[in-house]
């Protein structure tokens, strides 16, 4: 990840509080391959739109609603409700703390939230996240974590999957 979105990541914790970064931020803490220029974040309440102008965020003309810039111009996609028809409660209750250099930390979605996530997308960029997440990490999957969140069906696909790409 670049070290400028690292230290963005950082600071919109700070401003926006309890947040789990969701994207390719997530990705890069299981297998660090992924560039991005945006950053894609769940958030617990609803968007707070008075709040983010504020703190100099300004909305993202050429995309959805829940698209912003930062004050430091990086790309944020907000989810407040579901996250690839995970409730983002769910996603915030199994977040996994990160530290970013000494004393900085941030949160991310859990390894089988974000695995269940791009499965369900099934975009070019999410099936090869995908494909690197179940390659060096598909051996440490709780699968009975993502038993909450997923069906018997996907579980049983994502396991046949992860065994074939395991090293």
């Amino acid at each position: 990840m670049a070290p400028n979105l690292e230290q963005e990541a950082v600071k919109i914790a700070d401003e926006l509080g309890r947040v789990v970064f969701i994207g390719a931020i997530a990705v890069n803490h299981y297998s660090n391959y992924r560039t991005t220029k945006d950053i894609d974040l769940a958030i617990a309440s609803p968007l707070d739109e008075q709040k983010l102008v504020r703190l100099g965020y300004t909305r993202w003309s050429e995309s959805k609603d829940t698209s912003w810039l930062s004050p430091r111009g990086i790309k944020v996609d907000f989810y407040t409700r579901d996250v690839g028809r995970i409730p983002v409660t769910w996603i915030l209750d199994h977040a996994v703390q990160v530290k970013l250099g000494k004393n900085k930390e941030i949160r991310v979605i859990c390894l089988e939230g974000l695995v269940l996530a791009k499965h369900r997308a099934g975009r070019t960029t999410d099936i090869a996240d995908l494909g690197q997440l179940l390659t060096h990490r598909g051996g440490s999957i709780d699968w009975n974590l993502m038993a909450e969140i997923a069906e018997a069906l996907e579980i049983a696909e994502l396991q046949k999957v992860s065994r074939a790409l395991a090293r």
